[in-house]
């Protein structure tokens, strides 16, 4: 067996609370293979990432242990196809995973009419995944293997050093002193060092920083990659100048404060065996400038600042020294986390998490990729979502809404189409 490491145990507790699944969607052309279930049973056999099983250790006194398990036999689901609309809804019914135990399933909605990119019927391809096995990036991996031919990506968890849990219980409740010492002299170390600018100030919250209780609307809005690129930035340097000319007024919200906290990776710790390395940091969108190329500028300067502060010295010494923690307090602070009230500041507004997910070579059942989309996972401070995932020349921002700001989604999803349409006109060679 092997240890969860940290990061990904506190991602498999929030989960006992609160569901954080990943949903990896796939838009195919339909081929000519009606029966696609054997095709992904086989290329799953040889990806290790979904050949897991959770143990866990009496009392979380140790982190979970990762074990070796066979593919389950509903692993993969054919669902009866119908429209792009109701497809999107029926994402947003699927069982939490910890109902089952499972860590992953993919769901197939066969024939679908309506879906975008695709000429006449389509086929959809859904992986759901627990947050634990990877964040972002590596699940992207696990799903290019799964729906190519390319490797899967590379195991690095440690193995634990003693298999019965029950002893591992003990032995770790009897260390949980000289651990929090440990983890405390590390976290005052990294407190004391010299800290980079700290980064943008936390603004008041909106009617999108509550709890997302009551129904919730899944939306996608798929645009070529280089509309995006206003002023030469990158795509999602483009989706964030045009959320900046929509959010303040969908959310009844100071110009002045728009800002969204966006999902930054880092890789400092190239030795971790930790599967979930990125953090969220607030970025301003400066939507009192008027000129896009220059708020493209400033939005791009911001981001590369909060990149130089999460791979800074001091934050990797601040997530050792969180790594240090007992497993027990990891774990209580989870669960926590998971029904936190509505906080007094954000540092964002919404959740924006771009993730490339390479080139448009993926196929199933004989038909090809027309883009990609995901839909990051609501939250008591965040009932507002959004991903920005590119796949070939596709860009697919999707928008996650629940509770109260899920009734006017369908007029801020066609208000951003219109700002991405005015984007074209913009030179790409800009300041």
């Amino acid at each position: 067996m092997f240890s969860m490491a940290p990061t990904d145990a506190a991602m498999y507790w929030l989960g006992r609370g609160t569901v954080n699944d990943q949903f990896l969607l796939f838009a195919f052309d339909r081929g000519g293979v009606p029966d696609v279930v054997q095709e992904l049973r086989r290329r799953a056999a040889a990806i290790a990432d979904l050949h897991l099983a959770v143990r866990t250790v009496p009392g979380d006194l140790d982190f979970p242990r990762w074990a070796p398990a066979p593919i389950r036999d509903d692993a993969i689901v054919v669902r009866p196809g119908d429209d792009w609309p109701a497809c999107l809804a029926a994402v947003t019914a699927l069982r939490p995973l910890r109902e089952s135990s499972a860590l992953w399933r993919v769901h197939v909605f066969d024939a679908v009419a309506g879906v975008p990119r695709v000429d006449g019927l389509g086929r959809v391809a859904v992986l759901q995944i627990s947050h634990a096995v990877g964040d972002g990036r590596r699940v992207s991996a696990i799903a290019r293997a799964l729906f190519s031919r390319e490797p899967a990506p590379f195991l690095r968890d440690k193995r634990v050093a003693i298999d019965d849990t029950r002893l591992a219980a003990l032995r770790s409740g009897l260390l949980i002193g000289p651990n929090l010492l440990r983890a405390t002299a590390l976290g005052l170390a990294a407190w004391a060092a010299e800290e980079p600018d700290g980064g943008r100030a936390n603004v008041a919250p909106t009617r999108a920083n509550v709890s997302p209780e009551g129904p919730r609307e899944l939306r996608t809005l798929t645009v070529d990659a280089a509309s995006l690129r206003v002023a030469g930035r990158s795509s999602t340097v483009g989706v964030l100048v045009g959320l900046a000319e929509v959010l303040p007024s969908f959310l009844n919200a100071p110009v002045r404060d728009a800002s969204v906290e966006l999902t930054v990776a880092f890789d400092d710790d190239r030795d971790s065996a930790a599967r979930n390395c990125f953090q969220t940091v607030g970025v301003g969108l400066h939507a009192d400038v008027r000129d896009r190329g220059l708020r493209a500028s400033l939005i791009a300067d911001e981001i590369a600042a909060a990149r130089a502060r999460v791979s800074s010295a001091q934050r990797a010494a601040s997530r050792r020294a969180a790594e240090s923690s007992p497993a027990v307090l990891v774990a209580t602070a989870a669960r926590l986390g998971s029904g936190a009230p509505p906080p007094a500041s954000v540092a964002g507004w919404t959740v924006v998490s771009p993730v490339h997910r390479g080139a448009a070579d993926l196929t199933l059942g004989g038909g090809a990729v027309r883009f990609t989309a995901g839909f990051p996972y609501l939250s008591s401070a965040h009932s507002l979502t959004h991903g920005v995932h590119r796949i070939g020349d596709t860009v697919t921002v999707s928008v996650n809404a629940g509770g109260r700001i899920a009734d006017g989604v369908d007029d801020y999803i066609a208000s951003l189409a219109s700002v991405f349409a005015e984007l074209t006109q913009i030179p790409t060679d800009g300041p």
